[in-house]
């Protein structure tokens, strides 16, 4: 029998951090991965590098944040993005399949139309084509894509591949991405209840349902026990509420920050972590659990460091690119504070232990507005420049001119 974990990744598509119970939220059906959370470990502050699919699947693989690999923008028509134009061309799953796993994917892929042959099982497509085979919705007699994906990764889970060898599979969900639509019966706990979005809720619960099945496929397969499992989401969704925050290209906590759940050998049961945690974590977190040596160009930590107290990040970086007003942002974020900066000087702050919301932009305050609800802040000059220099930090380290550029400027302007 095999001694090395097996590793299962769960990722869904465009969903917020608090649409699961276990984070609080109070409507939402999520008992499959409440329980996940019960067994393992749960982060409570899980961020995106860069709040688009594309961008964010390339750092969860390649382990580098988007400065550092290239892939900046959503692509399409082009068989092997990473190969096409990523700066950094090598994922987890060529150095795994070295290391004697067999590598498996199944559903959304969004970095080629093709297996490039990092997959020696491969169900994936890149991206667009709806949640429903043929396009048939549940009350049209149609079925829900993420079901086929789910019973497809149980064939390979109950087949001598994945009983013999190592294996690591991702199981990449398309929903709770628009159009927001779902199985009837997951409408249930929303529909006509005064819920916003329901097919979004909708879809939340009936992943959650699938991910109870493929736990169940491992307890009955005998892997669970040695099967390390994630479940995370490439970025969140705003739902277009601000036209200061369209969708999902910005900075605000409903984009960036996601689900990050972990379970399996070496986690702590029950735990809930504070700690600044991002996607590009998995690819080092991976490594180690594999007992594989993690090249040294990874950007990501080791997420067992955590669960041995050690310290984690001060900040956590993430960039992107304001569609709406088409200019570049770099954004900091701690536990208590963020600072988001805009090439066009649009820049922003909030104190999140008052306004976890992201209602107040405290940026350049005090200062008049006409609800004359800013007048009465203190200046928050000294706060403005120590997040500045966190991000100047980060950005050297990184290599992001734009990130350094904004951060000296803001830098220069308060030192006057």
């Amino acid at each position: 029998m095999q001694s090395s974990p097996n590793i299962l990744v769960i990722v869904s598509d465009q969903q917020r951090w608090d649409t699961l119970g276990c984070n609080g939220n109070s409507f939402a059906q999520t008992p499959n991965l409440d329980a996940m959370a019960e067994r393992g470990a749960n982060f409570l502050y899980p961020f995106t590098p860069f709040p688009v699919c594309t961008p964010a699947r390339a750092s969860m693989w390649t382990g580098v944040h988007p400065n550092k690999h290239g892939v900046i923008y959503n692509r399409y028509g082009i068989d092997d993005v990473l190969s096409y134009e990523s700066k950094v061309q090598t994922t987890m799953f060529e150095l795994m399949q070295d290391a004697g796993y067999t590598t498996a994917y199944f559903g959304k892929w969004h970095l080629g139309e093709k297996n490039s042959g990092r997959f020696d099982v491969w169900s994936g497509f890149n991206s667009h084509g709806g949640h429903w085979e043929e396009g048939k919705q549940s009350f049209q007699g149609g079925k829900f894509r993420p079901e086929s994906q789910t019973e497809q990764m149980i064939e390979f889970l109950e087949s001598d591949p994945a009983k013999n060898k190592p294996f690591i599979a991702i199981q990449s969900y398309y929903p709770p991405h628009n159009p927001f639509t779902a199985p009837t019966e997951s409408y249930a706990p929303y529909r006509g209840k005064g819920v916003p979005f329901a097919g979004y809720y909708a879809a939340v619960t009936m992943l959650d349902s699938l991910v109870g099945r493929l736990r169940q496929a491992l307890e009955q397969t005998g892997l669970a026990e040695n099967t390390l499992v994630f479940y995370v989401s490439d970025h969140g969704e705003t739902f277009n509420f601000e036209e200061t925050a369209p969708h999902k290209w910005v900075c605000q906590d409903a984009s960036i920050r996601v689900p990050f759940l972990m379970e399996g050998p070496g986690v702590p049961v029950g735990a809930r972590f504070e700690s600044l945690v991002g996607l590009e974590d998995l690819m080092p977190t991976i490594f180690h659990a594999a007992g594989i040596e993690a090249p040294d160009y990874l950007d990501g930590d080791n997420i067992f460091d955590l669960f041995d107290k050690k310290p984690g990040r001060e900040a956590y970086y993430v960039q992107t690119e304001a569609r709406k007003v088409r200019t570049l942002q770099r954004c900091v974020r701690t536990l208590d504070w963020k600072l988001i900066l805009s090439w066009d000087e649009a820049h922003e702050m909030y104190d999140l232990q008052t306004d976890p919301e992201e209602q107040l932009n405290i940026f350049n305050v005090p200062r008049w507005d006409k609800q004359t609800q800013y007048q009465h802040f203190e200046d928050q000059s000294e706060r403005v420049v120590l997040l500045a220099q966190i991000m100047l930090r980060r950005a050297e380290e990184l290599e992001d001119f734009a990130g350094v550029e904004m951060a000296s400027r803001v830098l220069r302007q308060n030192s006057k």
